[in-house]
């Protein structure tokens, strides 16, 4: 989710606000601690200390949840984007998370990653804003957590991490160090490229072809490991899970969502074909006709679902992503297509 239009900021910060004032929230329950990362330097856009929040258990099995959010670019959407968005979480702006609760009701720690940092999690640098010098250090946010928890996280029997959107690139551009654990395994919702996306036959929007812009603003210099080509090395795609040996992961990508390159219906059978190519081949998946099935999202349609409970256990002949993702964790295979 790199190129941000009006229509998307005003969808997800309505959403927002109905987080903070209405949504039953994981933090009404005083599950969750919120801890700022270890390393200083670590900052959000406003200059501050990151944050995040933290559920402890006595178990040896974790969720890192990377929420989403969008991006920063170009700087014209940096100016407009939301306080929450740049700054570092505050008690009373937890919203919900549908995952969140549900992992440590099944007996996980969990690790929810406030993103304040507007560069997918991918950058460890300075922006010049209207003469301001503007910190992008999701990457080190991201490490210094990861750092704080290694003994731990290194212990585990169980790793699962989940990105939404932005936070799906998050995985992505940070893979080289969540991967260096043992049994890690991967939830990507919103953000997905099948070979079919990624063919020529399937027109990419605007943005795609602007690496010279977008990259080296949001990621400063690209993660290592992305070999200075992020399409090529770093795309949130079969190809990078193959990298790092991931081989166990839930994908959703929904037809309807405005971060599918597919949305033309002569192509949605070849998209359904591709798609369901590559969650038989992880071991999970969900994908829908999501105006069809009136599931909205946190934008619509059908983007972004691991946030909102109403969203997250809406049910699509029989089965909803709760129910799902319930099974995938315990081992099963569940794949979802319903168009």
């Amino acid at each position: 989710m790199i190129f941000q239009n009006i229509k998307f900021c005003i969808s997800f910060f309505t959403i927002l606000i109905t987080f903070i004032l209405g949504f039953e929230s994981v933090a009404h329950s005083k599950t969750f601690e919120l801890r700022k990362v270890s390393d200083t330097n670590a900052l959000c856009n406003n200059g501050k200390v990151a944050n995040y929040w933290l559920a402890k258990q006595e178990t040896d099995k974790w969720l890192i949840q990377l929420e989403g959010g969008g991006s920063g670019w170009p700087a014209k959407y940096f100016k407009d984007r939301d306080f929450y968005l740049k700054s570092p979480a505050s008690k009373k702006s937890i919203g919900d998370s549908a995952i969140a609760k549900q992992f440590y009701e099944l007996g996980y720690n969990v690790i929810w990653i406030h993103y304040c940092s507007s560069d997918l999690y991918g950058g460890n640098h300075m922006n010049s804003i209207d003469g301001k010098e503007v910190p992008f250090k999701g990457r080190l946010i991201v490490k210094s957590i990861i750092d704080e928890h290694a003994k731990a996280l290194s212990q585990a029997q169980d790793i699962i991490i989940a990105g939404t959107s932005a936070g799906a690139y998050g995985v992505t551009l940070n893979l080289d160090l969540l991967s260096y654990f043992n049994n890690v395994r991967l939830i990507l919702d919103g953000i997905w490229r099948d070979d079919f996306q990624k063919s020529a036959e399937v027109e990419k929007p605007e943005w795609f072809n602007q690496t010279d812009d977008w990259v080296p603003y949001l990621l400063g210099k690209m993660p290592d490991h992305c070999e200075g080509d992020f399409y090529k090395n770093c795309w949130v795609d079969k190809k990078i899970l193959d990298k790092y040996d991931i081989k166990n992961a839930f994908i959703i990508m929904n037809y309807g969502d405005p971060y599918n390159f597919v949305n033309k219906d002569s192509q949605k059978e070849k998209f359904v074909s591709a798609f369901k190519s590559d969650a038989l081949y992880f071991g999970g998946g969900f994908s829908v006709d999501a105006k069809k099935f009136n599931l909205r999202g946190s934008v619509k349609w059908g983007h972004a679902l691991l946030t909102e409970s109403k969203y997250y256990k809406k049910k699509i002949d029989g089965e909803s992503l709760h129910s799902l993702i319930g099974q995938w964790v315990n081992h099963k295979k569940p794949i979802h297509i319903r168009y």
